[in-house]
């Protein structure tokens, strides 16, 4: 026998730190999906024989009238554990208690727990799923604008080589692309219900767990009633989805900002996305993309808590993966929704200074890696030998503060290898062009217009057959849910 004590449970620290929160956050978030899973619940018993139809009626008929709007105005007083038992009491004062205590069979707290995290797991992703979806299409609407565009290409923050702004947005456009993937294989996983695994091991009324899963919207039923409640990958993994979006979008939003510097000076957002300083007049402060960049931290920040707080928690029912840590999970995504739909919207009334952007793919020699291919293919040297001469060539010039010139290039070559190129001023000229740099690089992901209009096409048609699988899904969803809403009335009109 456990000794006795007398303090009863909740404690009044466990019911101020512990339940009144988690009561708070379950009708914030759950309450609209536990009505689903009570509703779902209650028709399969009947259909499975394991309560009568009247039966089935009263429970319908008492579910219907619970006062929502109080509900979600009551305060937690300690005279019940969580909004469960609750709402439990609630159907009770408008049914026969013992039919209302039929609505339990074959259930625990635990699978309807694990059950109504995904469902509104699922809603909330699929909202993320569309603004990531979104800033993607932002970003080939503008691609398609600037195929010619020349810019100057980046490595180590140095500029580098010519490209153009289409291959640069189409860049990330891409990633985003495989974000969108990602996050759908979360969805698809997680969109599998628990219910019926009931504490751990099922049970022995004849439920049909098949039925629960159709009538909530969800793919199927989870097999392993042991990993129905143990496994937790159904968050981990689109967390992890939300991370690699996270990590994606704060980089993106590093680049436009140093586009928007004054020493870079090349892109410009609209009056609506820029704020000026109470002390000094002159300023456009670019602080949607800061925003951006703030929020996106945030959310990964959270990601990342949510992933420390449950990393190596015992493979169950725990609570360290329930009621506290489920806000985190809802917040970082939202916080992800809000940084991926504020870029997309900032980005998609800017403009580019196009002539500011040709005039630097020109300067800092960032030409000459095609100087020294043309010497390769012209003289049929070894790239080795070309790439000394080219470089020799770039110091010079830096010594005599001037570009590279025909005739820099020739007394580099003959110092190097002992004699002058056959390449003529006009070829030598054309070499260093950034618009031949570009349009000369046609294979397979490069800079040329023809190559980037053909990988927008290739996007254009993923983006085409993304927007397909969406609408699956999120017509699906409703279809189900309205199937859910006509099944109750039909009973309850009988």
């Amino acid at each position: 026998m456990f000794p006795e004590t007398k303090e009863k449970f909740p404690a009044p620290s466990y019911t101020e730190n512990v339940l009144a929160d988690c009561f708070e956050d379950a009708k914030r978030y759950f309450l609209n999906a536990l009505l689903e899973v009570d509703y779902a619940h209650a028709v399969m018993l009947a259909e499975q024989g394991i309560i009568a139809a009247d039966e089935l009626k009263m429970l319908l008929e008492a579910l219907r009238s619970l006062d929502l709007n109080k509900i979600r105005a009551t305060k937690y007083d300690g005279t019940y554990e969580d909004l469960f038992f609750y709402i439990q009491q609630e159907i009770t004062k408008n049914c026969d208690p013992d039919v209302a205590g039929k609505l339990h069979t074959a259930r625990s707290r635990n699978d309807i727990d694990v059950t109504i995290y995904r469902l509104h797991l699922r809603t909330v992703t699929l909202k993320l799923l569309r603004e990531t979806m979104n800033l993607r299409r932002t970003m080939l609407d503008l691609a398609a604008q600037h195929h010619e565009t020349l810019i100057p290409a980046y490595t180590h923050t140095q500029p580098a080589q010519p490209s153009t702004l289409a291959h640069f947005l189409l860049a990330i456009a891409e990633n985003l692309g495989r974000d969108v993937k990602r996050l759908q294989r979360a969805f698809e996983n997680m969109n599998y219900c628990p219910l019926g695994a009931c504490a751990i091991t099922t049970t022995g009324f004849p439920i049909s767990r098949e039925r629960t899963a159709e009538l909530l919207g969800f793919t199927a039923p989870t097999v392993n009633s042991y990993a129905s409640i143990a496994s937790i990958d159904y968050f981990t993994e689109m967390l992890g989805a939300t991370t690699a979006l996270l990590v994606n979008v704060g980089k993106f939003a590093q680049e436009f900002l140093l586009m928007a510097m004054q020493e870079f000076d090349v892109i410009v957002l609209s009056d609506g996305y820029v704020q000026t300083s109470s002390i000094m007049p002159q300023k456009r402060n670019p602080v949607a993309l800061e925003h951006v960049r703030a929020i996106a931290s945030k959310g990964l920040g959270q990601s990342l808590g949510v992933m420390t707080a449950v990393h190596n928690t015992p493979f169950g029912d725990i609570n360290d993966s329930e009621d506290d840590i489920q806000p985190l999970i809802y917040n970082a995504i939202r916080d992800a929704d809000r940084a991926v739909s504020l870029l997309g919207n900032t980005l998609k009334t800017a403009t580019f200074k196009k002539e500011t952007l040709r005039k630097r793919a020109g300067e800092n020699f960032i030409t000459v890696t095609e100087l020294a291919d043309t010497i390769v293919r012209r003289e049929g040297v070894s790239f080795r030998i070309a790439h000394k001469i080219v470089a020799k060539s770039v110091k010079d010039a830096l010594a005599a503060k001037s570009e590279i010139n025909y005739e820099i290039l020739q007394a580099a070559a003959r110092e190097v290898s002992g004699s002058e190129l056959s390449l003529s001023a006009e070829e030598t000229k054309l070499a260093m062009s950034a618009e031949n740099f570009v349009n000369i690089r046609k294979i397979y992901g490069g800079t040329a217009p023809e190559e980037t209009r053909r990988a927008l096409s290739v996007e254009r048609e993923y983006e085409k057959a993304d927007e397909k699988w969406f609408s699956a899904r999120t017509e699906f969803l409703e279809n189900a849910s309205d199937k859910l809403k006509r099944i109750v009335e039909e009973i309850i009109k009988k």
